[in-house]
């Protein structure tokens, strides 16, 4: 019969004394917990974080065709459907990312889904966070910290969805519209300040833009 020699062992005494002088094995082991979270709900925060570099990512290449201005264009695109319409130039540059731009519709679907995976997984934190005493000492300013991030978050999804310039954006700006007419005494400065003049104004789409790209970069710092 046949007889294998067995594979050697590593020199576990000589680990022991490296491990005694450098005190490796500590900090690989934390190491490892964060890339291998001992609890399901530690993912929580990896996702929060895995969304957001999307969401940086898959931003900073659609910003790179899309034309915040609300000046009239005739579409000649490959669209059919919109051939020959006039639209504002922010619509004609999606037109233009959804069509015509490599990987520009997968792109703006990821774009979208990983929004909503972002606040979706920020909901489950703070769940979390409330369920097991999180928003207690000596956590407290993570919780406020999170709460913070959800409310910046909705903000930037909310304009992120307002700069597209097309019949959902319109629709919610002229509900926008009608809630900053009906404040009272200041509510007509407020809409000029806004729009820029009466609905649909000529600056909202830029000045909406600027504020999704100030609001991006708090939340990511």
């Amino acid at each position: 019969m046949r007889t294998y020699p067995t594979p050697t062992r590593p020199p576990r005494r000589l680990l022991e004394r490296l491990d005694q002088h450098f005190a490796v094995a500590g900090g690989l082991r934390r190491r490892l917990n964060q890339v291998f979270p001992t609890h399901w709900s530690q993912l929580i925060a990896g996702i929060t974080t895995a969304s957001l570099v999307v969401l940086i990512l898959t931003g900073g290449y659609l910003a790179l065709f899309f034309d915040p201005s609300m000046a009239s264009v005739r579409y000649d695109g490959p669209f059919d459907n919109l051939r020959g319409v006039d639209m504002t130039r922010a619509y004609a540059s999606v037109l233009h990312i959804t069509f015509e731009a490599r990987g520009g519709l997968l792109i703006r679907q990821i774009h979208s889904w990983a929004a909503s995976l972002f606040l979706a997984s920020l909901m489950v934190n703070l769940c979390v966070m409330f369920f097991t005493g999180g928003f207690r000492r000596p956590r407290r300013l993570l919780w406020t910290v999170t709460v913070l991030l959800l409310i910046v978050g909705i903000f930037v999804a909310f304009t992120g969805v307002l700069l597209a310039g097309d019949m959902l954006s319109d629709t919610s700006l002229r509900m926008i519209s009608g809630y900053v007419l009906s404040v009272p005494v200041v509510g007509t400065w407020l809409h000029w300040t806004v729009f820029g003049g009466e609905f649909p104004g000529t600056g909202v789409i830029p000045r909406l833009y600027v504020v999704h790209l100030v609001l991006t970069g708090i939340r990511t710092a």
